[in-house]
């Protein structure tokens, strides 16, 4: 591997590494790592239900923010930009909680139920969609006029131009808010478990109701290390599915 790519990664990787032998320091400490082994069953079940509750959620928010996106950047609803853009980061203030309370005392409006892991999903949903709307949004936007300008000259169709110029341009910003988006979702979800979502929220809510930090640890620990696999996986998927030329690009700016 050359320097130019090693060291970059190298200094992403450390601190990565060294938080999580901090975190798994604390988990065994505080005697999490005994509670675990001792109550397997149920920690695979409560992880399980946890990753299937941000995998669905990010998907989701995912298809919907990178979608909405795009269509605020087309002729026609440039417009209806600015105003949807206010709107995404008024959202995006509410609180985690407050957004799973939200959805707790709206969803029963509609007929439907408050309780379970439907609500938390779109809970989840809804305050993870904010950070790709935006970041769609800006890092087509920020695509060179001239570029364009350029592909139409040469007969390119619009979605021509929008599939190869401006968002394989944009994916690193697009990268960028799909990963806060990871973030906030494996952040919020234990949040679920208190309207009956599941998740490893049941062992975090638990421990603290019961002032044990074992059981606490047992339950946030492994939320912690879900968060930064998925920040190491989209990284190095952003690698994949980002041009050489554009990483080089962004690399010279910095």
């Amino acid at each position: 591997m050359e320097p130019k790519v090693f060291y970059p990664f190298l200094k992403k990787l450390i601190p990565m590494a060294i938080s999580a032998l901090i975190v798994l320091w604390l988990y065994k400490y505080y005697g999490a790592l005994e509670y675990t082994l001792n109550n397997m069953p149920e920690f695979i079940r409560l992880t399980w239900e946890h990753l299937l509750l941000v995998v669905i959620s990010l998907a989701a928010a995912a298809t919907v923010g990178v979608g909405l996106g795009i269509i605020m950047t087309r002729k026609g609803f440039e417009a209806f930009g600015p105003a949807i853009m206010t709107l995404v980061n008024i959202w995006q203030s509410v609180p985690s909680l407050g957004v799973i309370a939200l959805a707790y005392g709206i969803l029963p409006v509609f007929g439907l139920s408050g309780i379970g892991a439907v609500p938390a999903l779109i809970a989840l949903f809804l305050h993870a969609v904010a950070p790709i709307v935006r970041n769609t949004f800006a890092g087509i936007q920020s695509v060179s006029k001239d570029v364009i300008e350029a592909a139409d000259g040469m007969g390119m169709t619009p979605r021509q131009i929008l599939f190869k110029i401006e968002i394989p341009n944009a994916l690193p910003v697009i990268m960028g808010g799909i990963r806060t988006s990871t973030a906030i979702i494996v952040g919020t979800a234990p949040l679920a478990f208190l309207i009956g979502g599941g998740g490893l929220g049941f062992w975090i809510f638990t421990g603290i109701a019961l002032m044990d930090m074992g059981i606490m640890m047992a339950g946030a620990v492994p939320v912690a290390l879900i968060a930064m696999a998925f920040d190491f996986l989209f990284a190095r998927l952003e690698k994949i599915v980002v041009s050489e030329g554009i990483r080089a690009e962004e690399y010279q700016a910095v």
